[in-house]
């Protein structure tokens, strides 16, 4: 646990602090299971921190949150049970905070993340969409029932509607809703120490991704396939995944987060493979697509092709400035001219129907904490992700079923221009082609 105070607090043996670290203590039998812990004198030679206590520690040490005007915090899990043979587990570290924060007997985890998230979020022009959201919830959730949230947070004359909601909810004395916000506004733009990492894993999954190019034959499996992906990843840097690969082939490649990989044989299918990798700790997000015979047929090169050009004109969108909300009204215009030029091919239904889009966030999370409502900010990286998915049965020619086509890319925004982070993945059809030869 984790405590960060905005003004110098005063030791109890003297001296000053700003941060306190309760950490898991270490136990010899544990680590043998679980592996090594750093300990206390660890943290503090090797992670800078000068405060630093064992977890079971915190019940007693002598500071007084309730004294304080605000406590952020990111709300805490519901679904924590207790350890009895660790009295410092992280139940334990939970309940010794509710008691120190003082906070209400009721508070419930789950139902004050969800209003906060509300609270942050909600507008009267998405309320539609956020009621809908809640009655899914209601439906799973008793507490979210009981606790009538949807209540509180459409009834004006009690709340003074949106506005007044979120004015009680924000100006709370716990605020997981300003928790959210300020670390959501540090996130977003990555400092260059940050982005030396991002360039790092970026570039490790585009080497992964070339490789793959390289190496793809018709008669390979999925599996085949991720296992020389994540050979790749492995083999630089001892490098991890941070989700769980994606290697669709023909159909499979229509299903958007298909994770099974269970085809055992590509044929000549198009094959769509969505992999990341984790670098310490920061998130690549990259997604190619390709031929498992080295050439694209005419109709998989017009689908392709059509997806390459929505992120290329969106991509002259990526500096300072453009508000995020530009950069889909860009890829609906790409999708309605280039379909409409190409309409005697028969794909404009398809493209109208069938496409999605995707912009996030890549960071500490492969989809990091941000606000999707605002300008783009130089140093922020985002991720463009443009789609076409023709699953059987679609509302067009047969020639098109089974074709999906997605081409990912991470990129940071600059002052007046963009940096393609994952260029080493080739991602133009005549180059994908040229890497299989």
């Amino acid at each position: 646990m984790l405590l960060i105070f905005k003004e110098p607090q005063t030791a109890s043996g003297g001296g000053s602090y700003k941060e306190l670290f309760f950490i898991q203590k270490r136990d010899p039998a544990a680590e043998q299971w679980t592996g090594r812990r750093l300990g206390v004198e660890k943290v503090k030679s090797e992670l800078g921190f000068g405060q630093v206590f064992n977890g079971g520690e915190f019940k007693n040490y002598p500071v007084d949150l309730s004294s304080f005007s605000h406590i952020l915090f990111a709300g805490l899990p519901a679904d924590i049970t207790d350890d009895a043979s660790d009295s410092a587990d992280l139940y334990d570290l939970m309940q010794a905070f509710k008691k120190k924060a003082n906070l209400p007997e009721d508070y419930d985890a789950e139902v004050a993340g969800l209003v906060s998230q509300i609270a942050e979020r909600a507008t009267m022009d998405n309320l539609p969409r956020i009621k809908n959201y809640l009655n899914k919830r209601k439906e799973n959730s008793g507490k979210i029932r009981q606790e009538r949230v949807d209540s509180r947070v459409y009834e004006r004359e009690r709340f003074r509607g949106i506005g007044g909601f979120q004015t009680e909810t924000i100006g709370s004395k716990w605020g997981t809703a300003e928790y959210t916000k300020a670390v959501y506004s540090l996130r977003e733009i990555k400092t260059p120490e940050e982005m030396d990492l991002m360039r790092k894993t970026v570039s490790i999954s585009s080497i992964a991704h070339a490789e793959t190019m390289r190496a793809i034959q018709p008669g390979m499996s999925e599996g085949e396939l991720q296992g020389i992906q994540e050979y790749v990843h492995k083999n630089l840097e001892r490098n991890m995944l941070v989700y769980p690969s994606i290697v669709g082939a023909g159909a499979n490649g229509c299903i958007l987060h298909y994770e099974e990989n269970a085809k055992t044989h590509v044929g000549k299918d198009l094959v769509l493979m969505d992999v990341g990798a984790e670098y310490h700790g920061y998130s690549a997000d990259v997604t190619r697509t390709f031929p498992s015979t080295g050439k694209f047929t005419p109709d998989q090169k017009v689908i392709y092709d059509l997806v390459y050009k929505a992120q290329e004109e969106v991509f002259l969108l990526c500096h300072e400035g453009t508000p995020f909300s530009s950069l889909n009204k860009k890829r609906r215009k790409c999708w309605r001219t280039d379909c409409s030029a190409s309409a005697s091919s028969g794909t404009e239904r398809c493209c109208s129907l069938l496409s999605s889009w995707l912009l996030a966030f890549p960071g500490l999370d492969v989809h990091d904490a941000g606000n999707y409502d605002q300008a783009l900010k130089e140093n922020m990286v985002i991720t463009v992700e443009p789609g076409i998915y023709i699953p059987s049965g679609s509302p067009c020619d047969k020639k098109w079923w089974d074709i999906g086509v997605r081409i990912e890319d991470d990129v940071r925004i600059g002052k007046g221009d963009y940096e393609l982070l994952s260029h080493l993945a080739p991602r133009k059809s005549e180059d994908v082609e040229k890497k299989n030869r």
